[in-house]
């Protein structure tokens, strides 16, 4: 009887652990064994390719294209990452307090960029900063207070040297509402009494803040860090529609090269390897969170 027990838990869980497994690791191995072959679309369909050991990983870190795209991934991420969160805890937060009335209708609205379509709302900024056609260009020649702030610059989407930091800032309006929806389940978890007593005690709205509210909010915005995180440097579809990774490159992050090395320019094995580059840069950031930023890693100590 006491085995039984002891047994029952695991024949439950088994088939979600066995699917769970598979749907991982299965992937991950196929990547990982088609990353050591030489292999295209072609050879793809038929099953063939050849072996060629660890060659595409030293192609890899001779690249100068992979760097690149490395580089942008650091930089759309790390703005992308930051801004979602800052912005997603500030939101929650004042949706949580009194200060705003009909606060289930505003947490509705900042909704909607999360849930409307990612190719609609790409080609809704490119109507939007369009050098032709865009309403910023143009509302900004009618605004001189626009035109002194420079918004009138009709390059904002063919500069090399902005785009990436223009399309961080598209992706920060695109997520902000899943970091919102996070956090607010996070404000849900702290008793009302908590705030009472710090008011008692004199604690003004900074000092609740940072001294309650974030401390007892760091498992949530933990989570939502290491998911916004791989979230962001997995997905590309809104960079492909909006700039196509160009001008030059400038925009292509790492996720948006490995499509193209494999299914524009039908270098399979080649993207593989790069999936599994893409896989190690996800685990590393995960791996950092957990042990530098585990706020019970910091209650222990």
């Amino acid at each position: 009887m006491i085995i039984r027990k002891k047994i029952t838990p695991f024949i439950l869980l088994s088939p979600a652990v066995i699917m769970l497994l598979g749907l991982m690791l299965f992937p991950l191995a196929w990547s990982f064994f088609t990353s050591l072959k030489s292999m295209s679309l072609f050879d793809l369909m038929m099953h063939s390719g050849e072996f060629v050991g660890f060659s595409n990983y030293a192609d890899i870190f001779q690249d100068s294209n992979f760097w690149n795209a490395l580089k942008n991934s650091l930089i759309y991420v790390g703005i992308s990452v930051i801004g979602q969160v800052a912005f997603g805890l500030l939101i929650a937060s004042i949706l949580h307090s009194k200060i705003v009335k009909f606060s289930g209708l505003f947490r509705a609205l900042f909704l909607i960029p999360w849930i409307t379509c990612s190719v609609v709302a790409a080609y809704s900024w490119i109507y939007f900063l369009d050098a032709n056609i865009g309403f910023l260009p143009t509302l900004s020649l009618n605004f001189a207070f626009l035109k002194a702030l420079g918004m009138d610059r009709r390059d904002w989407l063919t500069n090399p040297s902005i785009v990436i930091f223009v399309l961080s800032v598209i992706n920060i309006w695109k997520g902000t509402a899943f970091s919102m929806l996070m956090q607010s389940a996070g404000f849900q978890s702290i008793p009302g009494s908590v705030f009472e007593a710090a008011k008692v005690d004199g604690a003004n709205a900074i000092q609740r803040f940072f001294r309650i509210t974030i401390p007892i909010l760091s498992p949530f915005i933990l989570i939502n860090l290491v998911m916004t995180t791989m979230i962001t440097f997995n997905i590309y579809d809104m960079i492909l529609v909006i700039t196509g990774g160009g001008p030059a490159h400038a925009s292509e992050v790492l996720s948006l090269y490995v499509y193209n090395t494999g299914f524009v320019n039908g270098e399979i094995g080649y993207a593989a390897a790069l999936s599994m580059i893409l896989f190690a840069v996800n685990l590393i950031a995960t791996v950092f969170y957990l042990k530098y930023l585990n706020p019970r890693r910091g209650n222990n100590d």
